[in-house]
Order: C-alpha cells, then structure tokens, then sequence
C-alpha cells in the first residue's frame, strides 16, 4: 500500500501549491493530481454542486489506485470534507484546520484575516474554526474573486494583480491584522504581492505547507509513508491540456503533460 499514489484534486492550478510541498518534503510520494478547470470557478458554485463535483473527482482518483485524497481547495474543503469522509474509507485531507491551527499559533494581537472565495467565505468554515480553537480571537474575512482567474493564467505579478490586491486587502489593514490566511490554495502564488501590499510584519499561513505535514502525519501513523524511490506523477484536467500546461509549467518548473478528463455522468479518461 505504500507504493500506491495520494490523490490531490482543486477547481484548478492552484492545488498545485500543495503538490510543489509534497513534493520538496515527500518526494517519494507518487501523485494522481485532477484539476477541474471546466467547472471552475468553485467559489460561485452552491454546496450540493461542490459536494457532487468533488465525490465525483474522488471517485475517479479511486480507479488509479489512491492511498489518500487531499482536497487541495479551500472551498471543496468547506463544502465537501465532512461528506467525502463520511463516504470514503481511504484517508481524506482537507486544506483548513492545518492552516486555522498554524495562524491561531502565530497570533500575537489575537486578530486573524483571511482571504478566501466568496464560497468559502460565506460558508465561515474558517472562522467557525478559529472560534472553536481559540474562541477569544478576532476574525476579519474578505473574498477576493479575481484571484482564482489571475493565477490560472500565470499573472503571478502582472500590475493588474497588484491593484485588485489593493483593494482586496484595503480592509485588512484597516483592521490591523497581524496574521493573514490564504484561504485558496491559488492565493500561495500570490505571496510576493500580498505581503508586499498587506506588510512585511503580517504572518502569511499557506495552507500548502501545514497540509504538507499533516498529510505526512497520517501517513506515517497509518504506515502507509512511502520512504524510498522517487515518485511518478500524473495529471489530469477537464479543460483543454495544452492552455493547462502553459501555467502548470511555470507553477511547477516542468513540462509535465496534462490528460484531459472528461466529465459527464462520471468521470472518465
């Protein structure tokens, strides 16, 4: 069972950021990586759709054989994590209390912000979840839309991004934060500019890197941490490969080849 793959899968790209740390720490992991580009973007979408889309995407990275799922999305996460547990008997990770606990940690003012989908923002998965660790704390939320779109075509730095961030993040430091959470995997490759425009002073908490080691933690406590060898990678998206690939290939400094999915009643290659 070691040998057999963990399953990653995201609205996108943007779980792409948890596969980058998988990969730097457990690099002899095997990956399934699904990225739906077709029905993206998530954060508009309701909660029976995301609850459909993502048990759909699990079952699909079933048929290769997973040893784990991480819903590598903030908003499948918390749309999904619950009812993917539920039905699954495989390990199933989710992206938001690795995060939440790292920024309750980290606080020192005891005011978290978090930037997130609408999606996730309206469900409060996030502050329901600081509350529930650290009921003393106080949560400042904003959802950022465009976000999502930028990084899918690689306007990591493009002025554009620059300025919707301004506002974006206009009231964060209003509220004088000093810890943010990037509550979509996609924001991570935002970090050069959020931080340059939020402050230098504000702890940033990628959801990547605190998934990375729980993942890793349920792994080695299940005995199932793959230890030796280098791992093998697939990918898979239901829009068009070649536009994937040309992010992809920035995101992950390859030319990994994308196949596409496609969904109708299932999900099928």
């Amino acid at each position: 069972m070691k040998e057999q793959p963990i399953g990653f899968l995201d609205s996108g790209l943007g779980g792409l950021s948890v596969v980058k740390e998988v990969k730097r720490l457990l690099p002899q992991e095997n990956i399934e990586y699904f990225a739906d580009n077709q029905r993206q973007p998530y954060g508009e979408k309701n909660q029976s759709e995301l609850i459909k889309y993502t048990l759909q995407i699990i079952y699909f990275l079933l048929k290769k054989n997973i040893k784990a799922c991480v819903i590598a999305c903030n908003t499948a996460t918390a749309a999904s994590l619950i009812p993917a547990k539920e039905h699954f008997s495989i390990p199933i990770i989710g992206v938001i209390q690795p995060a939440v606990e790292d920024a309750v940690k980290r606080t020192s003012n005891k005011r978290i912000g978090i930037i997130a989908t609408e999606f996730t923002t309206k469900n409060q998965a996030y502050p329901q979840e600081i509350k529930r660790i650290a009921p003393e704390i106080e949560v400042f939320s904003n959802f950022c839309p465009e976000f999502v779109p930028l990084v899918e075509t690689g306007k990591f730095t493009a002025p554009e991004t620059y300025q919707v961030a301004r506002e974006y993040l206009k009231p964060l430091k209003k509220a004088r934060i000093d810890t943010l959470i990037l509550g979509c995997t996609h924001y991570s490759f935002l970090k050069k500019v959020i931080s340059e425009i939020i402050g230098q002073e504000v702890i940033l908490i990628d959801p990547a890197v605190n998934t990375t080691l729980e993942l890793k933690k349920i792994l080695s406590q299940k005995g199932i941490l793959k230890e030796r060898g280098k791992g093998e990678e697939n990918y898979y998206t239901t829009g068009l490969p070649e536009k994937v690939e040309r992010t992809a290939k920035i995101i992950l400094n390859d030319n990994k080849k994308w196949r596409q999915a496609k969904v109708g009643s299932g999900l099928n290659i």
